[in-house]
């Protein structure tokens, strides 16, 4: 399961990120390592982007992003 697969206002942790290099060292410096808890907070009209609050931010990830994310 990945973040992109998680509905709205639910909460996951992360286990762990794969994917594009770019994308995995982008997720990484936001923030997004393996044990922090996340929650979707919402997701624009069209699915994407998708909301996601991490460590008391909120950061908008395409669904390509959100992919990357191993839940």
């Amino acid at each position: 399961m990945t973040l992109a697969d998680l509905p709205n206002e639910s909460r996951g942790q992360i286990k762990d990120l794969a994917g594009d290099p770019t994308l995995v060292a982008r997720l990484r410096e936001l923030g997004f390592i393996r044990g922090e808890e996340v929650r979707i907070a919402g997701r624009a009209p069209f699915g994407e982007p998708i909301l996601i609050e991490i460590r008391g931010s909120t950061v908008a990830l395409r669904t390509r992003e959100a992919q990357c994310v191993q839940m």
